[in-house]
């Protein structure tokens, strides 16, 4: 058998060849990595820098939102897809709370009434599920006579004199109380502040009044706007409202929006 002296120095030298070039290979691998690695986190910097733009400009565009343009960006079709109902007085309470830290940090909104002023109707009328087609209403929880006071301002109406603030607002409800500006949005109203015209507001109220509806052709309106039996009474000073007729208990209470609710004037508010 033929022994193979070299075998030994070969397999030396193939081991020294081996051990030399490690070090670079491992060199190698590594600086790939450290290329890799970096590569991954500049495109990450640069993907969050995009991210944070777009964010940044998202932020600067509801300063420019119409009503629509809000009612899309909370989603308010989808979350009147499905029945809605009405807020409890806890509900009302913290979103009560919200407008009064709200106000003393913003100008451009007051409350209609002084703190101490406050009617209690819930004896009066009562929420319900009025129709599919006009969601949440308000009926007599007791047999109401012609003529008797059904509901008027209280410290709970609020009004909004521009649209900064009103925008402003409706992001801090919704923040706090995700679908809840849709419903506001729903119920709000632009009126005329003065007998000339020329000033308009935002108005709505903090608790269950939102829910008069309004009379079509059919029924008219069973509720009056205004001082009872006085025609064209009915303004910023005096929005009170009672029964036009005898009203049964559990019939549904219905105004006239045309007596109070100026929509010209969404566009001077630039809504």
């Amino acid at each position: 058998m033929r022994i193979n002296k070299n075998s030994p120095q070969q397999s030396q030298r193939t081991l020294r060849r081996r051990t030399k070039s490690s070090p670079r290979l491992s060199c190698s691998v590594r600086g790939a990595s450290i290329i890799l690695i970096s590569l991954f986190v500049v495109v990450g910097l640069c993907f969050s820098s995009l991210q944070v733009g777009v964010y940044l400009r998202d932020k600067n565009l509801w300063k420019s939102f119409t009503i629509r343009d809000m009612q899309e960006h909370f989603k308010c079709k989808e979350a009147f897809a499905t029945t809605r109902s009405w807020w409890t007085s806890d509900q009302w309470r913290e979103v009560r709370d919200l407008y009064q830290a709200f106000a003393q940090e913003n100008r451009g909104t007051y409350q209609m009434a002084d703190d101490n002023d406050t009617f209690d109707f819930s004896e009066i009328a009562e929420p319900f599920h009025a129709s599919e087609e006009k969601g949440r209403g308000l009926r007599a929880a007791r047999d109401i006579h012609e003529g008797e006071l059904v509901l008027r301002i209280t410290n709970n109406t609020i009004v909004i004199t521009d649209g900064f603030t009103y925008r402003k607002f409706m992001f801090a409800v919704e923040e706090r109380f995700p679908t809840f500006a849709c419903d506001i949005m729903t119920w709000n109203w632009c009126q005329d502040l003065d007998d000339e015209g020329e000033t308009f507001g935002m108005v709505v109220d903090l608790n269950d009044n939102n829910l008069l509806n309004t009379g079509d052709e059919e029924t008219g309106a069973n509720v009056w706007c205004g001082t009872y039996g006085e025609e064209d009474s009915c303004d910023m000073k005096n929005l009170t409202f009672y029964a036009a007729r005898d009203i049964r208990k559990g019939e549904e209470l219905l105004g006239d929006y045309g007596d109070f609710v100026s929509s010209h004037s969404w566009d001077e508010l630039g809504l």
